[in-house]
């Protein structure tokens, strides 16, 4: 398993006191960081509110830079490129427990679907219908 996304599983064990790392098998997670870079490149489309924090954003940063120093410009330019890293890493982080919570709830729905469906004599839905995705 990739080490980055079995952090993440126990991060998220440790908050949601889960065990996912060995209860749900997530072998797609690749795919799953792939889908999450091309929703964040390609898809995403900023909401109005976005847009205006994001000018009022760039507005600070171009008067800050024209008062820095050249030493100060580049600690500046650090700054942001950690900030931007840190960004990247809760929207990826958030995204990954959505996931995450997504398979728990389905496990737990399947589980009570079978129970109940035993118990009223119900075939249970194949494995092939849309309804078991």
């Amino acid at each position: 398993m990739d080490e980055e996304i079995k952090e993440r599983k126990k991060h998220f064990d440790s908050i949601f006191g889960t065990d996912t790392l060995h209860n749900i098998d997530f072998n797609n997670l690749p795919l799953l960081k792939q889908l999450f870079e091309y929703f964040e490149e390609d898809i995403y489309k900023p909401s109005p509110k976005y847009e205006e924090l994001r000018k009022k954003h760039i507005e600070v940063a171009d008067l800050l830079e024209q008062s820095f120093t050249e030493a100060q410009q580049t600690l500046f330019e650090k700054y942001w490129e950690i900030e931007n890293e840190m960004s990247v890493e809760e929207s990826q982080q958030l995204f990954y427990f959505r996931m995450y919570n997504g398979k728990r709830i389905r496990k737990r729905n399947q589980a009570n679907y079978k129970r109940k469906s035993r118990k009223l004599g119900i075939p249970p839905i194949p494995s092939f219908s849309i309804f078991y995705i």
